[in-house]
């Protein structure tokens, strides 16, 4: 069974941080995603980052050479994660 290719812009109708990494886990297995792009403006600064990092490598297993994007309410969240490991990673 092949993967069906579709890169989205993911939105989240709640603000359950697990509830979103599991259907961002879920996108990125049953999709061929090398780029996709989330919408986590909803969130306060640390739930977005704790997303954003996990999302990123769950998405780089998959996609050495991918791109997650992210929309967050605030750019500020770059002084949280700026020292970790997160490649993949483009805030929008």
């Amino acid at each position: 069974m092949s993967k069906k290719k579709q890169c989205k812009y993911l939105t989240f109708d709640f603000s359950n941080s697990g509830k979103i990494l599991e259907r961002v886990k879920n996108y990125i297995k049953k999709y061929d995603c090398p780029e996709i792009t989330l919408d986590l403006s909803a969130l306060n600064v640390f739930e977005a980052s704790k997303i954003m990092l996990l999302s990123s490598a769950y998405h780089y297993q998959k996609y050495p050479k991918g791109k997650l994007k992210c929309h967050v309410a605030s750019e500020n969240i770059m002084n949280l994660i700026s020292g970790l490991p997160a490649g993949n990673l483009e805030i929008v």
